[in-house]
């Protein structure tokens, strides 16, 4: 650690469990780098975080000022930013060794008091120019107006010395608007209540500085999106015309990790206990010497540098490493409110902005005094000296304590915890500032978000927090965050890990802040809290300055303006005109009254009016609602409401405004709002498909009619299609009838226009249809897909012996007389009665066909029809025909469907006549067939 002057001394402390009463993160004490003495040398440690201190080395002489000499520095504004920004040109001699272990040390202080709060930039040697030796440094976050002492120091691996110095003066600031960026989370997008919470907050700030200019970032929770805001953030700082000087952060999103690695010059790896992470939301506010840039890879902020002690004479043959390894300078002032619970986040932000306007406007006071709290140190005059340094602060208080205890105690006091207690429940105070240990969920000696949400009130203005850990956002109910929602606490300072303060002849560091350049000083003569902390105390990554980043400590609030109404147009109202009356937005709670009766629907600073009467408004400043005086608005006869109307026809549109005759002034023709013709006539071909209206003119009034469309609406195509879809089958495409033409369009296929709204279809495509009135086209329909698959072979019937056979061997379904057989599908069917017979074969896709019908009058011999005997028989069989045969063909077939005999007749025999079979015996099937009819008779040949 460094070696501190004879009146200097340091404490420090380390972590113990967060979260519980009577356990404390310990706060550990931060020695800026203000004590080093030029021509010494220094060296250079992380502390437990990972940033860089000074240390200085032992009191002796170096050669500095000898290196001086071949060191050269100018210093000029930043022509983008004059007056808080400024550039360092540096020339480096030949004595300066620029290998990959150096590096340089930039400390900006306002006092030639080395003593003095200083902010320190850790350059790597990357920024330098090798050939011309020579590197640009800028430096931003300066205050306009204002003596700055600027410190360079070289060192290499771990150890360095002074180089040079130089005094600059900053300039006046431009004379330009200036910008702030609300950052909300995404969800707050389109929020009525944030929204006019935020018209609120925009009136009271624009009343203290109109040149405020407002824009907004609505935050995903997408980790690239934080890229995409410092990005824009950038931008915005360096705009020509309206530069961004203030974020303000509203919600959880914006909150981020920034993550440093200290790596190995020989493997660019970060070993054990080399990575480091903390909670910010000071990184977006870092844009000419960032340390922590974004990774689009890792989506995240990112700082890269190698440790002194690794670093030796020999270039790092890959260097990675961030141009600047650290930063304590900010470029731009923020606040910021992070609810203490996500589910609770709307409701804890609104009523931030509630109380915050009834501050603005005059509603909450505060006592002019301050509360010290010192846990480390007795307090004694400490409430004196305040009031001497700032001359504001008066009758201030601090917390009894019954001894001084030290860095090092650790446990609970009851008597100084009631009294802080009792002090900030019953007293009012514009700052109450604490030094003490602290964790996200605790206080010294007790004090718990409990502690606090449990108190009466609350009538403190702005809380300053030196103790570890009490802005941890990450924690539910941090410490930081239920002092800001309670009571009419409006700002507090706070940090989200355990940090590092110094201490000078035993004072409290708390008296450090009152004194001249520092923040609360600065606060006390007009600066916004933002500004006096950033232009007054050293930056810390950690640091979450929660709270309106504009807060003014004496907010102007005067009734000095009149209400007066004013009116955008003409005070006599044509039927259907309205009148925008607007009062001035320096007003709150707005109220509008017609004829005297209130309209209650009306609470904004503008009132549309559309209806004649005398018109009146009240609305509050400073907490006193004033009056208006009245407005009186008149109504002028004029034309009736035209009323238009689409006539169709197949092959055009008309338009016809109605009631015929009842206009005569001529016509104005609209489509989609804009001009179109000017007419006499009372009808119009439309040209295109879209909106129409039309306007008509009496006496200076005007009428408009509603808007009518004249559309095509997509076509859809109807089917008229058998199922399924078979080869030789037609569909028909069936489109909306009246229209003049249609154009069928075939994918892969060429297109046809007719005149028909049908179309048939005879083979495998995809069809759609585009219609046409006249010259207006109208959308395309979808495309309807038809497949036809192919019929199977039509199937033939073979007569057998005890049956049919299909010559199809799959997909058989049998009919008798035109009915399905049930369970009869196979190729073959066996016995069947008297009937009409089919076979239908299904293929592919369902597709059928059916076969040629088959009759069967009779199956065995009955009067009048065939007989044959002797059945069974030994082979020879008589045959008598039925009466019906005049004629016909005698055959006899096998069980297997073999024709073993066969005879014609040209006419009907008289009396029987032989069969004789020389076959085997069996069964055997006698067929007597003519013109379709059938007579069948079972035969059977007996053995021997």
């Amino acid at each position: 650690m460094e070696t501190l002057p004879a009146n200097r001394h340091r404490v420090s402390y380390s972590a113990r469990n967060k979260g519980f009463k009577g356990f404390f993160l310990a706060l550990c004490l931060l020695l800026p780098a203000t004590s080093l003495l030029l021509a010494q040398s220094f060296s250079v440690q992380p502390d437990q975080h990972g940033f860089y201190q000074l240390q200085k080395n032992a009191n002796s002489q170096t050669s500095a000022a000898r290196k001086a000499q071949t060191v050269t520095v100018s210093i000029a504004n930043d022509s983008r930013r004059s007056g808080d920004a400024a550039v360092l040109s540096v020339s480096l001699g030949p004595e300066i060794n620029l290998n990959n272990g150096s590096n340089f040390t930039l400390i900006v202080r306002t006092s030639p008091e080395l003593t003095n709060q200083s902010d320190v930039i850790y350059i790597s040697n990357k920024l330098v120019d090798r050939s011309s030796r020579t590197m640009q440094i800028p430096v931003g976050g300066l205050n306009a107006n204002t003596d700055y002492y600027f410190t360079l120091l070289y060192s290499s691996e771990c150890t360095g010395e002074t180089i040079a110095e130089v005094h600059y003066k900053t300039g006046a600031a431009l004379q330009k608007p200036k910008r702030i960026l609300l950052i909300l989370d995404k969800q707050y997008e389109n929020d009525l209540q944030i929204e006019q919470a935020l018209s609120v907050y925009k009136a009271d700030v624009n009343r203290a500085d109109p040149n405020l200019v407002f824009e907004r970032f609505y935050l995903s929770t997408d980790p690239a999106e934080k890229g995409k805001l410092y990005e824009q953030i950038k931008s915005w700082y360096f705009d020509a015309t309206t530069p961004l000087h203030y974020l303000f952060f509203i919600g959880q999103n914006a909150s981020t990790y920034i993550r440093s690695y200290h790596l190995n010059p020989k493997t660019n790896q970060a070993g054990p206990g080399d990575v480091f992470s903390l909670p910010s939301i000071g990184v977006y506010a870092k844009i000419l010497t960032q340390d922590y840039p974004f990774d689009p890879q890792q989506n995240a902020f990112i700082n890269r540098r190698y440790r002194c002690q690794d670093v030796g004479a020999d270039p790092i043959p890959n260097d990675i490493s961030s141009t600047y390894a650290q930063s304590s300078i900010v470029d731009i002032s923020y606040g910021a409110i992070v609810p203490t619970r996500p589910e609770e986040g709307k409701a804890y932000l609104l009523r931030y902005f509630e109380k915050l306007h009834r501050y603005k406007t005059g509603q909450i006071k505060f006592d002019k005094k301050a509360l010290l709290a010192d846990t480390f140190y007795h307090d004694g005059s400490y409430p004196k000296k305040v009031e001497e340094l700032t001359g504001r602060w008066t009758n201030n208080d601090t917390i009894n304590v019954p001894r001084k205890y030290g860095p090092n105690f650790h446990g609970d006091d009851p008597i100084w915890r009631a009294d802080y207690l009792k002090k900030l429940g019953s007293n009012s105070y514009e700052i109450a500032t604490f030094y003490g240990h602290g964790s996200p969920g605790l206080h010294y000696f007790g004090i718990t978000p409990t502690e606090i949400q449990n108190l009466g009130k609350l009538n403190t203005l702005l809380f300053d927090f030196l103790a570890c850990s009490v802005g941890g956002i990450d924690v539910r109910d941090y410490m930081a965050g239920t002092y800001l929602d309670k009571g009419n606490t409006l700002f507090v300072n706070a940090y989200s890990v355990t940090i590092f303060a110094s201490t000078q002849e035993n004072e409290s560091p708390l008296l450090e802040k009152f004194k001249e350049k520092r923040p609360f000083h600065a606060f006390a003569r007009g600066a916004y809290v933002s500004d006096a902390f950033r232009h007054g105390f050293t930056f810390n990554d950690a640091q979450y300055p929660l709270g309106d980043p504009l807060l003014l400590l004496d907010p102007p609030c005067t009734n000095a303006e009149p209400l007066v109404i004013s009116a955008a147009g003409s005070l006599s109202l044509c039927s259907g005109d309205t009148v925008s009356l607007r009062v001035p937005e320096t007003f709150t709670d707005f109220r509008w009254f017609r004829n005297g009766q209130e309209i209650t629907t009306a609470k904004s600073q503008k009132l549309v009016v559309s209806q004649s009467g005398s018109y009146t408004a009240k609305a509050k400043q400073c907490g006193q609602e004033v009056s208006s005086e009245g407005i009186t608005i008149t109504e002028k006869p004029g034309p009736v409401i035209p009323v238009l109307t689409v006539e169709t026809f197949p092959d055009r549109y008309r338009l016809r405004v109605t009631p015929a005759g009842a206009f005569t002034g001529g016509f104005s023709w609209f489509i989609n709002g804009e001009r179109w013709q000017e007419t006499t006539q009372d009808t119009a071909r439309p040209v295109l498909l879209a909106d129409y209206s039309v306007r008509v003119v009496k006496d200076g009034c005007s009428a408009l009619s509603k808007p009518v469309s004249v559309r095509i609406e997509k076509p859809a195509l109807s089917v008229t299609a058998p199922v399924p879809l078979c080869t030789g089958d037609s569909v028909a495409l069936k489109a909306p009838d009246n229209f003049s033409s249609y154009t069928w369009l075939t994918k892969d296929g060429p297109s046809v226009t007719t005149t028909s709204s049908t179309r048939f279809i005879k083979q495998s495509a995809s069809v759609a249809v585009t219609p046409k009135r006249g010259n207006l086209e109208g959308p395309t329909s979808d495309y309807v897909t038809m497949n036809f698959s192919p019929k199977p072979t039509k199937p033939t019937l073979t007569l057998e012996s005890n049956g049919f056979r299909s010559s199809s061997t799959t997909g058989n379904q049998w009919y008798r007389n035109g009915q399905p057989l049930p369970d009869s599908t196979r190729q073959v069917l066996r016995n069947p009665g008297a009937g009409t017979y089919t076979v239908r074969v299904t293929g592919q896709g369902g597709c059928f066909n059916d076969s040629d019908p088959m009759i069967i009058t009779a199956v065995e011999p009955t009067p009048g029809t065939l007989k044959v005997y002797p059945n069974p028989g030994n082979g020879t069989f008589w045959v008598e025909w039925p009466d019906a045969f005049r004629s016909g063909d005698l055959e006899v077939v096998d069980n297997l469907g073999r024709q073993v005999y066969s005879r014609s007749y040209a006419s009907k025999p008289v009396g029987p006549v032989p069969v004789r079979l020389k076959t085997a015996p069996g069964l055997y099937l006698l067929r007597l067939s003519n013109a379709g009819q059938i007579h069948t008779v079972k035969v059977v040949i007996e053995t021997d």
